[in-house]
């Protein structure tokens, strides 16, 4: 008992890191935006007034941006939209393709929608995913653009709904081969043959038979498709397609700065990373944040996973 208790410390842990982090982003708005230093439009350094960006040494704990807003309350910010926005995309993936799975055990979708899919999936492999996405959504995005003059709410919402929609596309096929491989194999061995004969009928044996398996192979795909999620993020932000749109603010007679409207973690680094040279600290500390995120999931689904090979034995 002892030790099964010690096997699932870890999980607690890492989800107490990711629920704490998460409850800090939603309180930002109501009552840390009061709180925390949002933006530094001036500051004395060793005597003399400066003008942002500031490094982390100059404006504690992470610095600024370019115009003057702090990293660490962008950071804070952000992050609620880049947990949901990922778990709600691999969420309705996830569903949809177990969906659309059943289906094909019906003749009609086994004749029209498998090959259909199948057909995408070889597309897909064929076109690198974050160029098949530029060539999708950088059209909308045009279209899209405002300034600091002309902010749309309801422009920035129908923007992050044509992104989405056309990530769950993009990843759809691919689920829906690996789901279908998977109850093939299931399919063909002993004890579904068993079932069948003793009258067992296919919805039935996912539902029941083949639970363990699924859930398992659900929650290795559930974190895989969330990771590949989050980093075609990041390849969306370096072309400035940023979830929920961009704001362009002029900074002088010649000079524009494109920034992400939402503050999520990738638009973060995608809107600095023309500065890296300049201010690495703009993009390297989202970057360690992003990166430090996945490798929390990671984490999670590794003592998940752990956990249920444990249980089944």
């Amino acid at each position: 008992m002892k030790t099964l208790k010690n096997k699932n410390n870890p999980l607690w842990i890492l989800c107490s890191i990711v629920l704490f982090f998460l409850l800090l982003s939603c309180l930002y708005e109501p009552l840390l935006s009061k709180v925390l230093t949002i933006r530094v439009e001036k500051t004395i350094v060793n005597g003399e007034v400066k003008y942002p960006p500031f490094t982390p040494l100059e404006v504690l704990p992470f610095g600024t941006d370019i115009i003057g807003f702090t990293i660490f309350a962008k950071i804070i910010q952000g992050f609620k939209y880049t947990f949901f926005i990922g778990l709600l995309l691999s969420i309705a993936q996830i569903l949809s393709s177990l969906f659309i799975n059943m289906l094909t055990l019906h003749k009609l979708g086994s004749k029209i929608l498998l090959p259909l899919f199948s057909y995408f999936d070889k597309l897909f492999t064929l076109i690198p995913k974050p160029f098949l996405l530029l060539l999708l959504i950088a059209p909308y995005s045009d279209a899209l653009f405002f300034n600091t003059d002309n902010v749309q709410p309801s422009a920035n919402l129908k923007f992050v709904m044509i992104q989405l929609f056309i990530l769950f596309l993009v990843g759809i096929p691919n689920l829906v081969k690996l789901y279908h491989s998977e109850l093939n194999f299931l399919f063909k061995q002993d004890f579904a043959f068993a079932s069948q004969t003793l009258g067992s009928s296919k919805f039935r044996m996912i539902s029941y038979s083949f639970k363990p398996q699924l859930t398992e192979l659900t929650l290795n795909l559930f974190f895989k498709i969330l990771t590949q999620n989050l980093s075609l993020f990041i390849y969306l932000a370096y072309f400035q397609l940023y979830l929920g749109g961009s704001l362009v603010t002029q900074l002088d007679a010649s000079t524009t700065y494109t920034a992400t409207i939402s503050n999520e973690w990738s638009g973060l680094i995608g809107q600095n990373i023309n500065r890296l040279a300049s201010t690495p600290w703009t993009v390297l500390i989202p970057l360690a944040f992003y990166g430090a995120f996945i490798l929390l999931l990671n984490g999670i689904k590794r003592s998940l996973t752990g956990g249920m090979q444990n249980q089944s034995i």
